[in-house]
C-alpha cells in the first residue's frame, strides 16, 4: 500500500522555492495570503542564509499554521521577518523553534496590531517578558506605580523622565495589547488596565510639578495655614475604567483651598496661580512629543465653562458653579468622575460636593429631555457624512445610545437609589438590572452589544493606535476587522458575518433608545376595567370601596417609569391572575393592600411586573404571603429585589 504523500516536503521547498513558482505561490494563497509573492519574499528573507534556513525548516509547518490563522497573514510575516532583522537572527529562529508560545504570540500580535509589532520591533528586548507567565497576568495600580518609579529612578532630567515615562507606556501598552489579542484578558480587564496605566502617568506628572513649583514659590496653604491640595479627576472612558488603545484622556482638576504659597525661589503666588501652573505642567508631560512620541491626548473641555474656562477651580469655586452656572448635561458627565491622581482628601470633599448636583433625590422629567436632545445634536453632526450607522461610537444603535440610556436611569432614580451611583457602563447595567429598572432581557442584551460595540472599538484603535470610531466599507478592510473580532472564516465570508451580527445589534439599541427617549403618546392607553362594589363585596372583600382604590392605584402606575409600554403590558397581562388570586386568598383585603405597597416600593422597577406577568405561580404565591399580614411582607416591600429570590426554584 502507497504512503499518503508528506506536506512537509513541499513547506521545506518554500525556503528555496523560485520567486516565480507557481506551485509556492498556490499553496501560501491556499494559507490565506492576499500577497503571495510578497509573503514568499519575507519568508526568504527571514532566512537568507543556509544556516538560518536549517534552523527555520523544523518551523515553517507550525509557523504556516499560526499565520493563517492570524488576522492579517500578510501583515503578520511581514512584520516577524522585520522583527527577526532588529539583532541576533540565528537567536531569534531558534526561540521561534524552542519556546511554544513564541510563534502563536508573533502571528498573532503581527497580524493584529501595527503600532505593537511597532513598538515591539523598536525594542526587541522586551519578547521574553511576553513570554514570561509572571508578566502576562494582570497588573493593579501600586504593581504600576512600583514598575513606573524603578523605570524612572535612573534618569534626573525632565526630558530623560519624559523619555522614560513614555517607554513605560509603551512596554505596559504591549503587555496589555498581547493578553487582549490572545484572549488572555477579557473588555473588562483590558480598559481597567489602560485606565490604571493613565492613573500612574498622572500622579508621575502631577509630582514632578509639584517638586519643581515647591522650590519655585514654597507650599499651597488656605487661610487657616494647613497646607491643600490638588486632585487629578478623570473623566469619561477614563471615569468609567473604559479606555480604549487610542483615547484622549477626559480631565478636570480641583484644588482644596485659596490662599497662597509659602514662598519659595521665585516667591509668593496665589494657590489657584500655582495649581494653574501644575495643570499645564502635567498636560505637557503627557502631550508633549519627544523622541519616545507623546504619552497621552488630554481633553480639558468638561471642565466649567468649557473651552474659555479656567484651568482649575477650588472646591468653594466649584460649589458655586454648580449652584449658579451649571448645565444639565454636566450632570451626566459628572456620573463618571474618578479620582486618579494627587491628594485623596481634597478628591473625596469633591466627589461630596458634586453628589447631589448629579443625583437628586425625586424624579426629575427634564433629564430625558435634555439627554434627548444631547442625542438628536449628535445625530444631525453626523447626517450627511456618511457615519450615522457605521461610527461605532456616536452612529444610530451605538456606544453613546447605550450610556445615554444607562445615565438617564441614573439620572432619574439614582438619588433615591445610591446603588445606581456606578461611573462604568457595563457595571451600571447590571446594577439596573439587579434592582429591577431594566428587565433581565434587556439588561443581558444591552451587555453584550455593549461589549460588542467596545470590542469593535479596541479592534479598530489597535491596528494603528488612530482614535477611529468607523466601521470600514470597503470589503478587504471589513474582512480584516472580522477577522480581527475572532471570525475565523476568509475575509469576504468574515466580513458578511460581521456585519449582520453588527447591524443587528445596532439595529436592536437603537430601538431600545427609541422606546425609552419616546415622547409620552398622546392617545389615550386602553382601560382596564375595576370590578363593581357589588362583583368585589361577592367575592370576598369586606371594604370595596378600598379594594377598588388600591386596584386604580394599581392600573395607573407611576410617573417616569422606564419602558412605560412595557409596564402596561405587564400590567395587562397579570390583572385578571392577580383579581382570581386575591379571590381566592384566605383575606383579599390585606393580600391587596399589601400587593399595592409592594407594587408602590418597586416604582420604577418595571423588571419586577414583567416577572410576575411571565410567572403567574409566582404572582399567586405573592397574593398568598401578603393575605398573610403586613410582617410577612415587610421585607419584600422594603426591598422588592428579594423578589427575584422567590422567583429561583
Amino acid at each position: 500500500m502507497s504512503a499518503i504523500p508528506s506536506k512537509k516536503p513541499e513547506l521545506d521547498r518554500l525556503l528555496t522555492a523560485a520567486p516565480h513558482d507557481r506551485r509556492a505561490l498556490s499553496g501560501l494563497r491556499r494559507r490565506g495570503f492576499a500577497n503571495p509573492a510578497g509573503a514568499l519574499q519575507n519568508l526568504h528573507a527571514l532566512a537568507p542564509t543556509p544556516r538560518e534556513a536549517e534552523l527555520l525548516a523544523p518551523v515553517v509547518p507550525r509557523l504556516l499554521a499560526e499565520l493563517a490563522a492570524s488576522p492579517d497573514p500578510d501583515m503578520a510575516l511581514n512584520n516577524l521577518e522585520r522583527l527577526a532583522g532588529q539583532g541576533d537572527r540565528a537567536a531569534f529562529l531558534s526561540l521561534l523553534a524552542s519556546h511554544p508560545g513564541a510563534t502563536p504570540l508573533l502571528a498573532r500580535l503581527g497580524g493584529t496590531s501595527q503600532f505593537l509589532a511597532d513598538t515591539l520591533r523598536r525594542h526587541p528586548t522586551l519578547l521574553p517578558g511576553l513570554l514570561e507567565p509572571r508578566t502576562m497576568r494582570q497588573w493593579h495600580g501600586d504593581e504600576l506605580e512600583e514598575d513606573l518609579g524603578a523605570s524612572l529612578r535612573p534618569f534626573t532630567s525632565h526630558d530623560a523622565r519624559l523619555n522614560a515615562l513614555r517607554r513605560f507606556k509603551y512596554r505596559q501598552l504591549l503587555r496589555i495589547g498581547c493578553r487582549d489579542i490572545l484572549g488572555d484578558a477579557d473588555l473588562t480587564v483590558t480598559t481597567e488596565e489602560l485606565s490604571r496605566l493613565a492613573d500612574v502617568c498622572l500622579g508621575a506628572a502631577w509630582r514632578w510639578a509639584e517638586d519643581r513649583l515647591r522650590r519655585l514659590h514654597g507650599a499651597p496653604v488656605g487661610s487657616d495655614g494647613v497646607p491643600t491640595g490638588l486632585a487629578v479627576i478623570g473623566m469619561g472612558k477614563l471615569g468609567g475604567d473604559e479606555l480604549n488603545y487610542s483615547s484622549d484622556i477626559d480631565l478636570i482638576f480641583v484644588y482644596g483651598e485659596d490662599g497662597r504659597t509659602t514662598g519659595g525661589e521665585a516667591g509668593s503666588v496665589a494657590n489657584g496661580e500655582f495649581f494653574a501652573e501644575a495643570v499645564r505642567a502635567i498636560v505637557g508631560a503627557l502631550e508633549s512629543v519627544t523622541d519616545e512620541g507623546h504619552a497621552f491626548r488630554v481633553d480639558l473641555r468638561l471642565r466649567p465653562e468649557g473651552r474659555i474656562g479656567a484651568l482649575i477651580l477650588s472646591l468653594e469655586g466649584y460649589r458655586a458653579y454648580v449652584a449658579d452656572r451649571a448645565e444639565p448635561w454636566e450632570r451626566q458627565a459628572l456620573i463618571k468622575a474618578r479620582f486618579c491622581a494627587g491628594d485623596p482628601a481634597v478628591a473625596s470633599r469633591f466627589a461630596e460636593l458634586i453628589r447631589p448636583f448629579v443625583f437628586r433625590p425625586g424624579l426629575d422629567p427634564a433629564i430625558v429631555g435634555e439627554i434627548r436632545r444631547m442625542k438628536s445634536a449628535i445625530d444631525r453632526s453626523l447626517r450627511g457624512k456618511d457615519a450615522e450607522r457605521r461610527n461605532v461610537k456616536l452612529g444610530i444603535g451605538g456606544i453613546r445610545e447605550v450610556e445615554f440610556l444607562v445615565q438617564a436611569l441614573q439620572l432619574l432614580y439614582g438619588g433615591d437609589d445610591p446603588w445606581l451611583h456606578e461611573k462604568n457602563t457595563l457595571r451600571a447595567i447590571f446594577r439596573l438590572t439587579e434592582r429591577g429598572y431594566l428587565s433581565p432581557a434587556l439588561g443581558r442584551f444591552l451587555g453584550d452589544a455593549l461589549v460588542h460595540l467596545r470590542t469593535v472599538e479596541h479592534r479598530l484603535q489597535i491596528l494603528h493606535e488612530f482614535q477611529t470610531h468607523t466601521v470600514p466599507e470597503d470589503h478587504a478592510r471589513l474582512g480584516l476587522l472580522a477577522r480581527r473580532m475572532g471570525i475565523s472564516l476568509p475575509p469576504r465570508a468574515a466580513g458578511r458575518r460581521f456585519l449582520a451580527r453588527h447591524r443587528r445589534l445596532t439595529s436592536e439599541v437603537h430601538a431600545a433608545f427609541r422606546d425609552f427617549f419616546a415622547a409620552p403618546p398622546a392617545a389615550a392607553r386602553p382601560v382596564l376595567r375595576i370590578p363593581s362594589y357589588t362583583s368585589l363585596k361577592a367575592t370576598g372583600f369586606a371594604d370595596p370601596d378600598r379594594a377598588r382604590q388600591n386596584l386604580r392605584l394599581l392600573l395607573e402606575g407611576r410617573p417616569l417609569v422606564p419602558y412605560p409600554a412595557a409596564a402596561r403590558r405587564a400590567l395587562t397581562a397579570m390583572f385578571p391572575v392577580l383579581l382570581d388570586a386575591l379571590w381566592q386568598s384566605p383575606d383579599p383585603d390585606e393580600a391587596l393592600n399589601q400587593f399595592e405597597r409592594f407594587v408602590a416600593a418597586t416604582g420604577p422597577r418595571t423588571a419586577y411586573l414583567e416577572l410576575l406577568a411571565a410567572r403567574p405561580d409566582l404572582l399567586a404565591n405573592l397574593v398568598t404571603l401578603c393575605a398573610r399580614g403586613e410582617l410577612l411582607t415587610q421585607l419584600l416591600v422594603t426591598q422588592p429585589e428579594l423578589l427575584g429570590a422567590l422567583a429561583s426554584p
